[in-house]
Order: C-alpha cells, then sequence, then structure tokens
C-alpha cells in the first residue's frame, strides 16, 4: 500500500481529492464532499431542460424522464460546460431486429455510440472459495465459472470504520461491481498515525492483542477477543454482498519498517511462536470460503535471513490447519513478483503487481509481460496501482486518468486476471461514503461493464511467442516498447475479441493499423470511452473484413484535454445492445437483451466526454 512520500523520500502527493480539507479528527466530522457547486448550462433535450451542476472536478447531473424516455446530457470528467442537445426519435421504442433512425435537437455535431450496462444485482453470485483456473490463467468459483478480480483498497476498515461506514462501504462498492478489497487484519500503531491515531486499536477501543505486540495473547483478553470479533463481522458482512476479502494477517510495511509489523515478527520469541501465530489465524479462517491470504506487504525480507523464514512460518502455520484458499502476496516494489520471493514464492497461488514499472515511471504493461510470462503460470493482475489522487512515486499526475491507463495497459499487457483500484481518500478512510463516488471509481464501474460484456478469460496479449496471441496485433503506429506512448493490445483464445489501449498523451488524434486477420470473421468496430462507458461506432455493424490491416483513428481530446481510448474489435456477430451507424441509424438485436440496459448516445465532438444517452426500450414489434 502507499507510504508516505516522506517516508520513502520522494516528492509531494499532489492535490486532494476533496481540496482544502484537513483529516478527520473526530467520527462525527464528516464533511460533503462535493463543496460549492457552480450552475453549468442547462441542455435542451426534446424541448424540456435538465440542469447540469459541476463542481472543479467532475460533473454530476439530475436527471429528468420525459414520456418514457430517460435521457441525459451532462459533461463527464472534463472542465467544460454541457451543450444544449438532446436526442429524438419516433416511435420511442424499437422492435427487435428493428431499425431506427435518431437526430439531435440542437445545434452541434455529435459522434453518435451506444453504452451498455448490466445490473450486477441481477447478475448470478459467484459461490465462493475461488480457485486457480486449469490452465492457471484466472480465477474460478466453487462452480467453475470465471470470476474477474475487481479489488479495491481499503487498508484501514479494521481500524478506522464503523459498522455504519462498514455497510456504506460494502453496497456501495459492490453496486460499483467491485468484488473484493485489502483488508489489513491489525494497522500497525505509528506507522499510520496521521490516517489511523488510535492503531491498532479499532474504534470501539478494542486491540488485537491483549498484551501489545505479542501474537500470543490474540483473543486472549474479553477486549482482544471483541476485536476479532470485529474483523470476524468485516468479513461475514462482505459475504453477505458477495465480496472477497483479501486478509493481509500480518502485513510487514514499506521495507519493513513502522507502517507494519516486520520488526514485531523479528521481536517474536522464535520460529515456532510465528508458526503458532498462523495455526490461530488459520483455525479462526479456515472454513471461511470469502477469502484469500495477503502474505507479506510492500516488502521482501533479504533471502536466507531469519525475517524471510519467520514469514514463511506464519503463512506455514495458517496451511498446517487445512486452510486452502489461494494466498497472494506483495513483495517489495516497483516491480518484483510474489512467485520470485524467496522462502515464499513457492507457496504463492496468484502473481500480483504494482502498476509502477520497473523505474516507478508508470510502464506497468512491462511488469505484465513478465508476469504473463512466469513459469510456473499463475493469474496475474495489476495489485496495486497508482492511487487515484496520489503521486505516490513522484512521476504520477495524481490525477483520476492514472487509474485507467495502469488498468488497461496491465490487463491488456498479461495481468488479465484482473485488477485492483484505490483512492487516497478511501484507503485513508475519509470522508465515507462521498470518497466512495470518486471518477476513479466510476471509471471502474465501466471498465468492469466492458469486460463483463466479453470471454475476459481468454484473453492472450499481442506477440508471437508461446501462449501469446500468435501475431503482433498492432502493426504500425503502437508507439515504443517501454515509453509513454506504448499500445497495448490482447486478442481471445477464440480470435473472436481484439482490445487495443491508446493511453493518455495529450495529443488529439492518434493513428494506427491493426492486424485483422487475427480475427474470425467479418468484424465490428468500436472506440470504448474508459472516461464516460461510451461506446463511440466506427464500423456499420459486422462489415469489416479480417483480412489484411487496417488504420484506425482515435476520436480526440476530451473537455480535460485526456486522449485515451480502447479500441474494440469483435468477430461475433451478435451484438447485446445492437448497432448504430456513424448517421445515427440504429438497428436493434434480434433477440431482447434480458438484463442489459441499453443507450444510444450521442457525444459532443468538441468535447466527447459530453454524452447526450436515450434509453432504448425493446418491443416484441
Amino acid at each position: 500500500m502507499p507510504a508516505d512520500e516522506a517516508d520513502r523520500g520522494r516528492p509531494g502527493s499532489g492535490q486532494l481529492p476533496f481540496p482544502g480539507r484537513t483529516r478527520r479528527r473526530s467520527r462525527s466530522d464528516v464533511r460533503s464532499p462535493t463543496g460549492g457547486w457552480r450552475t453549468g448550462v442547462s441542455a435542451r433535450i426534446n424541448g424540456a431542460r435538465r440542469l447540469c451542476k459541476r463542481d472543479a472536478r467532475r460533473a454530476w447531473c439530475a436527471g429528468i424522464a420525459l414520456s418514457g424516455l430517460a435521457l441525459a446530457a451532462c459533461a463527464g470528467s472534463g472542465g467544460t460546460a454541457a451543450p444544449s442537445y438532446g436526442i429524438t426519435a419516433e416511435p420511442t421504442s424499437v422492435a427487435s431486429g428493428a431499425t431506427q433512425q435518431f437526430s439531435v435537437v440542437g445545434a452541434g455535431q455529435v459522434k453518435w455510440g451506444l453504452m451498455e450496462s448490466s445490473s450486477i444485482a441481477a447478475a448470478k453470485a459467484p459461490s465462493y472459495p475461488v480457485k486457480v483456473s486449469e490452465d492457471g490463467r484466472y480465477l474460478v468459483d466453487r462452480n467453475d465459472r470465471p470470476w474477474r478480480i475487481q479489488a479495491d483498497a481499503a487498508w484501514l476498515i479494521s481500524s478506522q470504520s464503523t459498522r455504519e461506514e462498514l455497510d456504506q462501504y460494502l453496497t456501495i462498492r459492490r453496486g460499483q461491481g467491485f468484488n473484493s478489497f485489502y483488508l489489513m487484519a491489525m494497522v500497525h500503531p505509528g506507522g499510520y498515525a496521521e490516517y489511523a491515531p488510535d492503531a491498532p486499536n479499532n474504534q470501539f477501543g478494542d486491540p488485537p492483542f491483549a498484551t501489545p505486540g505479542d501474537f500470543s495473547t490474540a483473543g486472549a483478553s474479553p477486549e482482544s477477543a471483541q476485536y476479532w470479533g470485529w474483523i470476524d463481522s468485516i468479513i461475514a458482512d462482505a459475504a453477505s454482498h458477495d465480496m472477497v476479502v483479501m486478509l493481509a494477517y500480518t502485513y510487514l510495511g514499506w521495507n519493513g519498517g513502522d507502517q507494519g509489523w516486520y520488526q514485531d515478527i523479528l521481536g517474536q520469541p522464535s520460529r515456532q511462536s510465528l508458526f503458532d501465530w498462523g495455526a490461530w489465524l488459520g483455525n479462526r479462517y479456515k472454513n471461511t470460503p470469502n477469502l484469500i491470504w495477503f502474505g507479506m506487504g510492500d516488502y521482501t525480507p533479504p533471502a536466507g535471513s531469519e525475517g524471510a523464514l519467520r514469514v514463511r512460518a506464519i503463512a506455514d502455520g495458517i496451511k498446517s490447519t487445512g486452510a486452502s484458499q489461494p494466498f497472494m502476496a506483495e513483495p517489495s516494489g516497483p516491480d518484483e513478483m510474489p512467485g520470485e520471493a524467496p522462502e515464499f514464492g513457492s507457496i504463492v497461488d496468484l502473481n500480483s503487481f504494482y502498476g509502477y514499472g520497473p523505474s516507478g515511471f508508470g510502464a506497468v504493461y512491462l511488469t505484465a509481460d513478465q508476469a504473463w510470462r512466469f513459469t510456473p503460470t499463475k493469474p496475474a493482475f495489476m495489485q496495486e496501482g497508482t492511487y487515484e489522487f496520489e503521486n505516490n512515486m513522484g512521476h504520477f499526475s495524481a490525477q483520476p486518468w492514472d487509474t485507467r491507463r495502469a488498468r488497461f495497459w496491465s490487463v491488456l499487457a498479461g495481468g488479465t486476471a484482473g485488477d485492483g483500484f484505490g483512492s487516497k481518500e478511501v484507503w485513508h478512510w475519509d470522508h465515507i461514503p462521498q470518497s466512495l463516488s470518486s471518477p476513479g471509481a466510476q471509471y471502474s464501474e465501466y471498465a468492469f461493464q466492458l469486460f463483463a460484456s466479453m470471454p475476459w478469460w481468454q484473453l492472450q496479449p499481442s506477440g508471437s511467442d508461446a501462449g501469446f496471441a500468435g501475431t503482433q496485433l498492432v502493426t504500425a503506429g503502437g508507439g515504443t516498447w517501454g515509453k509513454p506512448d506504448y499500445i497495448t493490445a490482447a486478442l481471445t483464445a477464440g480470435h473472436d475479441w481484439l482490445l487495443a489501449y491508446v493511453p493518455v498523451l495529450h495529443r488529439d488524434e492518434r493513428i494506427f493499423s491493426v492486424n485483422m486477420s487475427a480475427l474470425n470473421g467479418p468484424t465490428r468496430a468500436r472506440w470504448f470511452d474508459p472516461a464516460t462507458g461510451n461506446y463511440l461506432a466506427v464500423s456499420d455493424g459486422h462489415e469489416y473484413e479480417n483480412s489484411g490491416m487496417r488504420e484506425f483513428t482515435t476520436p480526440g481530446h476530451r473537455g480535460d484535454g485526456t486522449d485515451d481510448w480502447l479500441l474494440v474489435l469483435d468477430s461475433t456477430g451478435t451484438t447485446r445492445c445492437g448497432s448504430i451507424t456513424a448517421a445515427g441509424v440504429y438497428t436493434a438485436p434480434v433477440t431482447n437483451p434480458n438484463g442489459v440496459i441499453c443507450k444510444v448516445t450521442a457525444a459532443d465532438v468538441d468535447d466527447l466526454s459530453v454524452v447526450a444517452s436515450e434509453t432504448i426500450r425493446f418491443s416484441n414489434g
């Protein structure tokens, strides 16, 4: 997890998401993050008006419904006003397989597209525990259904959360599509004094150990027993929300310092006492299905050292009880693999990694490539990317778009098992629940919806080496390996989905070529906007031939200057929500998409984060 930059000797952390705030000193001192609103431009929608309001960072909209139509027009995280236009069409519903011409009310040019989303509540709940798939590339639930890691950093819940805040956190994050979160079983005293001044005690004053720092006294006093009852309740409440807890059972701390328990581990009486501590944890949680054991934590003890052997002894103690849940671990940053950690790598089931890249400049796709090539094969995912609103390594923007880049760079380069997200005020456990509705959380939800629409577990990174896609997917204009302009791309094993991510460069349009022969049939092309969840039409349905090279030009920049896009090609021959042409002619799917909300969209060509949308209602003819 992020350390204070002063502790690491690094530059400052950049701007706070809610400027001008002091840290919370009282549980009741929780203020709204929105601050003062300034009035935006009213958007004219089919003769009605709706007011868009924004603050300096992001826009929120207050919506209306007219004649059964759900309409919207509002800016995203760009800094520009929303235009006065909306979408109109008659009739208001579309029959299965039928076509409908859509148009805009108001001046201005638009790019037509679609939005697709499905309800988390309507999705079939996973059956835990999770385990590694047969091919070793991803996780599956107990019924062998692919389970994509969609994790959030909530490290300090154990120390800082009230019961009410815990329920708010779980409800909101699950609704956004997150299915797991990182949790410190105990927060070390001193290391996070600014954020958790009473650690390791929880908010009820209960300590994890009857004798401070003595692991053998866990649960040995009524107060300590109550502490572990609190941890039990966090895990149980997570289970009721279908979420997995990645339990950092003895977080070591950055460089083995006072942010974690490494020095306390060295201070325990013996390796046997550490084994016993692990056995205590294992016996307590071995039958807990929604759990993944999280070892180490920002530090890899030196190979062969007493510390390394003691850290391993804890894990051996856990396993000695018959605990069979997967193990993950977090080694030293910025680029180590858990599977390579001395004395620990052999028991790790997952290869999770940082999102900083080998030199700390953000090129996480280099690390993802390393994780994909790792032998033996293990599910790989970016566990800790750059945090929203935090310049943790001194080379990031501290803006929410950093999280978009890290996610798509990592996934398409080899971290295909999922991805982790973190937002500064959430991991600090500040301004809950308001801070849970950050731009980065919204970007995460859009990405989760995208991956849910395809067989994400079949993704293979671009390249001709064994285990890769079998060919170079981006053949020209793809940037330079190791540089910020590099385009990552991946292809499903069935050759029916191809994704290519163009990163933020603040350069407007970008032209590159794709090897269309990698796909198995006539292909549909769309641009996915990771900032709005919108799909912009490129082709008029599945019309592109799957042969030769085809050139694509990104749609351009948004109002905030960002210009990252994801090219989505599919040769499935089917569409969940139908298709729309560049001229606004919509064709409905032959079969109504149960559980999927479909919207026709019109994005302002001058700021593509400004999107008007109309929910499509399907009729039977």
